[in-house]
């Protein structure tokens, strides 16, 4: 839709800048805080910190003007232009006046949107943000983690015995266990003031580390007064939700005043937007990611303690490692919200745990009232079409090459001037092209960073076009977002509609040029290209002329090329890549929950069936499986773990079992991670209790149920079940193996 406020006269009157950036430049806000009940301190680094302060006016946004004027504390009541619903932007004396009339309200059933963040209601009306004219660099970060002798806090004996901390290159420091944990603590929250950071991070920050080192403190009336103003850590009451992709997870929320608490737990899952993670524990994904350092130290959980008493200075030096650790993840996952928090009126840490519908939300709102205009409330949520997927071809394939239609969703918003019908302003669509325009020239920043040798502009350049890309793509997603004020889902859906034609316009044209298409996903198509299209620049030419009558604004570009692709149903693939690296797509082929043997099985035999290695696939599935028979695996390779909450106790009545008989009911904490294995009873017991008895039945049924994942890979279930024959403790394995390679040799001769 060509919305007719797209070019409306009232937005010629900003610039566009000030729409995405605030009309308030005042550099280097690092936290902005309430003082009381009618001021904010805002706190500045330009090399120190330095505090200031400045009014708050609390207000709300209102249906009708009646209800308030009376209330207590009301300054002002101002009509806004516009028909929208929220017409009225009634401003407070103080923040005590405004919590009593919001709830008055909420009793008598009075229609009203208020933000429940004194700093985000000030960031909105004052068009301030945090960190401008700073670099990801400049802000001081300290990276925080902790040993302790026990998971249970409340356990006397559960002691605090080291804590690590790292700030930039110049600051790595050890503290331990000495005199008392009282004056461990005492130590390491002095040192912390000393060193004055703006940002405090840590792997599962929010739900242990925090908590514990809270807990410790009051248990010894030591409390953690790590404020800026000398208040103690506060630990949120209940537990906060965090969005990941399609995934929202409960924390427990933490808040230290002046100071962002910034958890790598949370934000590598949210870079990891590709599900190619196995895992987001802290070793794990460093080691996934290929970031491990050779001489990292290790020390399994369960060694924490003896660790301690034999071989204190190998614990120090894991601990010391973690922290680095973090600081790795922090510097490749943080910086996309570092750089959005210049843009939107929230805190970094507001910015770091938001899901992307809350920051469009504040964008708007932000807009509409800088140009006095009233606001809507949203659409009630209905159903849409989606993205178009696609299974076209399944088997083995190479070479695969993939294209991908750049900002499929925004680019059809762009070029056909599709956004939400109640954008009276037309200010939606100015944000959405000047992100990309700012996108693209970052994109050229970094590429000329790279070739001129300039490391720390490159990882500048690349943290701004990441967090361009993520708000960009943000703008479809918000037309069909149940909370938005300006969403429309009937805009939505003529953009779903839009790119499924693009998309299968890419199939039809890339059989047209010969190439064989094999999956379509909403923006992308991989394919098998024309024999003699076998290099990096003849691909990227191929999908050039592939791409020459799409619609103007419609950008087609290579996303990737790969030496296989194994296609086993719709978004369930393997790729290997021409340096050999491995990745699995589907829920099917990467289970975070499959026991690690499992796992490793499934990605040898992917690979194996990619190289053509057929025979090997079948000797190792024989051999894994005797080995099972034979207790032969360790308990390292048949762990499982699930996350602790309500409603994974309410799907797993084992794990609920379980949970009552542990011996440390810490262990069982809402919100951690547990590790377990199936006994041969049927139970589950704690993988540190293995003692050869686990359930050889299931993990042989498991295997099997493994291979069903190759099933489509061959011609007929006969010739599936003669490949991968289901094997129980009564087969006989030298027999199954003589009649299996007699049924190979006619069958795949």
């Amino acid at each position: 839709m060509n919305h007719p406020g797209a070019s409306s006269p009232s937005i010629a009157l900003r610039e566009t800048a000030e729409l995405l950036y605030g009309h308030d430049p005042l550099p280097g806000i690092v936290a902005v805080e309430r003082l009381g009940g009618d001021r904010v301190r805002l706190y500045r680094r330009d090399g120190v910190v330095s505090a200031e302060e400045d009014a708050l006016r609390p207000w709300l946004l209102a249906e009708r003007p009646e209800p308030w004027r009376s209330q207590r504390g009301v300054a002002d009541v101002e009509l806004l232009a516009g028909e929208h619903e929220l017409r009225y932007l009634v401003a407070f004396s103080d923040w005590p006046s405004f919590l009593d009339a919001a709830q008055t309200a909420q009793e008598t059933g009075e229609r009203f949107f208020r933000l429940r963040s004194p700093v985000e209601q000030y960031l909105v009306r004052t068009g301030r943000t945090l960190f401008k004219g700073m670099v990801f660099a400049e802000p001081r970060r300290l990276q925080i983690d902790i040993e302790t002798l026990g998971l249970d806090a409340r356990d006397p004996e559960s002691q605090i015995i080291v804590v690590a901390m790292k700030l930039g290159n110049d600051v790595e420091e050890l503290y331990w266990l000495e005199e008392s944990e009282a004056e461990l603590l005492a130590r390491v929250s002095e040192r912390l003031l000393e060193l004055d950071p703006d940002v405090i991070e840590g792997h599962n920050l929010f739900n242990f580390d925090l908590p514990f080192l809270v807990a410790r403190a009051e248990r010894l009336g030591v409390p953690l007064r790590w404020g800026r103003d000398g208040s103690p850590v506060r630990i949120g009451a209940g537990s906060a939700r965090f969005k990941a992709g399609p995934l929202t997870m409960p924390y427990t929320p933490a808040y230290i005043h002046g100071r962002h608490v910034v958890d790598t737990y949370q934000q590598i899952q949210r870079y990891d937007i590709g599900g190619h993670l196995s895992s987001y524990g802290l070793k794990q994904a460093v080691e996934e990611l290929g970031l491990t350092r050779p001489s990292r130290e290790f020390v399994p959980g369960a060694e924490i303690a003896a660790v301690w008493r034999h071989d204190r200075d190998r614990l120090l030096r894991y601990a010391l490692d973690d922290v680095r650790d973090v600081e790795v993840l922090s510097n490749l996952a943080t910086p996309t919200e570092f750089y959005q928090t210049q843009i939107l009126p929230r805190p970094f840490q507001a910015v770091a745990t938001g899901g992307p519908g809350e920051k469009l939300n504040d964008l708007m709102l932000r807009a509409y009232l800088m140009h006095g205009h009233s606001i809507p409330t949203a659409q009630p949520s209905r159903g849409y079409p989606g993205g178009h997927a696609e299974l076209l071809a399944t088997g083995v394939f190479r070479p695969v090459v993939k294209c991908d239609v750049e900002s499929l969703y925004p680019s059809i918003m762009l070029t056909e001037g599709i956004t939400s019908g109640r954008d009276t302003l037309g200010a939606y669509l100015p944000m959405l092209a000047d992100l990309t325009r700012r996108r693209l020239e970052a994109k050229r920043e970094s590429r000329r960073a790279i070739q001129a040798g300039q490391e720390a502009e490159r990882a500048m350049w690349e943290g701004m076009q990441g967090s361009f890309k993520v708000l960009i793509n943000s703008f479809y997603g918000y037309l069909g977002y149940g909370g938005g004020h300006f969403n429309d889902f009937d805009a939505a859906e003529r953009v779903t509609l839009a790119g499924q034609r693009i998309v299968k316009q890419v199939v039809e044209n890339l059989q047209a040029h010969g190439a064989t298409p094999i999956e379509v996903d909403t923006d992308g198509v991989y394919f098998v290209p024309p024999a003699d299209v076998d290099v990096p620049g003849a691909e990227e030419q191929f999908i050039s002329e592939v791409a020459s009558d799409l619609p103007a604004g419609i950008r087609l570009s290579h996303d990737g090329r790969f030496a296989g692709m194994l296609s086993l149903r719709l978004k369930t693939y393997a790729l290997l890549s021409h340096d050999g690296a491995m990745t699995l797509k589907g829920s099917a082929l990467r289970s975070r929950r499959m026991e690690p043997v499992l796992r490793r099985f499934l990605v040898d035999a992917a690979r194996r069936f990619l190289r053509d290695e057929r025979e090997a696939v079948r000797e190792d599935y024989f051999a894994l499986a005797e080995r099972m028979r034979q207790r032969q695996v360790r308990p390292d390779e048949i762990v499982q773990w699930g996350m602790i909450n309500d409603q994974t106790l309410a799907k797993f009545p084992r794990l609920q079992r379980l949970l009552a008989r542990l011996p440390n009911p810490a262990l069982g904490r809402q919100g951690g991670r547990l590790e377990f294995y199936e006994r041969q009873d049927g139970e589950l017991g704690l993988i540190d209790e293995w003692d050869h008895d686990e359930n050889t039945v299931y993990l042989l049924r498991r295997l099997r149920d493994v291979a069903e994942r190759f099933r489509d890979l061959f011609g007929s279930d006969s010739e599936f079940d003669a490949f991968f024959p289901a094997i129980t403790m009564r087969t006989d394995m030298d027999a199954a193996r003589k009649q299996e390679a007699a049924e190979q040799l006619s069958m795949f001769a």
